[in-house]
C-alpha cells in the first residue's frame, strides 16, 4: 500500500510514519509533506493509495487539497484535533478519521478498515457534505468557520466588527482588536454572514451594525465605529444602506 502523510507537524510526522512502517506490513510511505500547493501537486503525480491528511495545515486546510482534486482514487484518514461538532461532521458523514494525539491501535484499525471496505472516502460529494455540516452547525451557533493559511478558526459573528477586503483574502477584524486574514475573498464572507446584522457598505467593507457609532453624511460619507475606526460608504450604496438600517 502507497501511503502519503499530510501533515506539518514534524514530531507527528515522525511518530505516524514509524507507528505505519512498524505495525502495516508492505507499506511503502511516498511523501511527507506539510503545505496546501505542495501537497495538491504531489498527489496528483504520486497517485497513492492512501492519504493520511490533517485537516489544518499550512497554507490553508486538508479540505482546500481535495477540493482541487478532480480524480481522487486514492482513500483518506482524516488527522485532526478539531473540537466535538467537527468530529460530529465526520462521523455522521461515514469517514475515517483520527483524533490528535495519534494511538498506535487506532493507527492501524483505521489501516485495515481502509483494506477492508475500498471506494470510502473518494466521492467528490462527501467533502462537500462534511463542509455542509460544519458550516450548518456554525450558522446554528452563530458562529464563522474562517479559513486561514494556518487553518480554520470559529469566531462569533456577533465578535466581528469589520471585514476588509485583500486581494484574494480578507482581514477579519474582531471587538477585541484581533484580526484574523481569511483565505477567502470578501465576496464569500459576504455570504457567510447573517444579513440582518452585516452590509457591505464599500466594495472592500463589511460592517456589524452592532458596532457603528455614527453615520457622517456628505459627498465622502462614512461610519465612525466604536472603536474609532472610519468606514467610507459607497456613493453607490447609501440608498440601500440607509434602508438597511430603518
Amino acid at each position: 500500500m502507497k501511503v502519503v502523510i499530510i501533515e506539518d507537524e514534524i514530531s507527528c510526522q515522525q511518530y505516524l510514519k514509524q507507528i505505519l512502517l512498524d505495525n502495516i506490513a508492505g507499506i511503502e510511505i511516498m511523501a511527507i509533506i506539510d503545505n496546501v500547493p505542495d501537497s495538491i501537486t504531489r498527489l496528483k503525480e504520486l497517485k497513492p493509495d492512501l492519504v493520511f491528511l490533517d485537516v489544518e495545515i499550512k497554507l490553508g486546510s486538508g479540505f482546500d487539497i481535495l477540493r482541487s482534486i478532480d480524480d481522487r482514487s486514492f482513500e483518506v484518514i482524516f488527522t485532526t484535533a478539531f473540537n466535538t461538532f467537527a468530529v460530529d461532521a465526520f462521523r455522521c458523514s461515514a469517514v475515517d478519521y483520527l483524533l490528535k494525539p495519534l494511538q498506535i491501535n487506532q493507527v492501524i484499525e483505521a489501516v485495515n478498515k481502509v483494506k477492508r471496505t475500498n471506494n470510502r472516502t473518494n466521492s467528490p460529494d462527501l467533502i462537500d457534505k462534511i463542509l455542509l455540516r460544519l458550516q450548518s452547525h456554525s450558522m446554528q451557533k452563530n458562529k464563522l468557520i474562517i479559513y486561514t493559511t494556518e487553518g480554520m478558526e470559529f469566531v462569533e459573528t456577533s465578535d466581528i466588527m469589520f471585514s476588509e477586503a485583500k486581494g484574494n483574502y480578507t482581514d477579519v477584524w474582531l471587538s477585541n482588536g484581533t484580526k484574523i486574514t481569511a483565505s477567502k475573498k470578501l465576496k464569500e464572507i459576504e455570504e457567510s454572514l447573517p444579513v440582518q446584522s452585516f452590509f457591505r457598505v464599500h466594495n472592500s467593507y463589511i460592517v456589524n451594525l452592532d458596532f457603528i457609532k455614527k453615520y457622517h453624511k456628505g459627498r465622502n460619507g462614512y461610519l465612525s465605529l466604536l472603536n474609532g475606526k472610519g468606514i467610507p460608504v459607497a456613493e453607490s450604496r447609501k440608498e440601500d444602506f440607509m434602508e438597511w438600517i430603518k
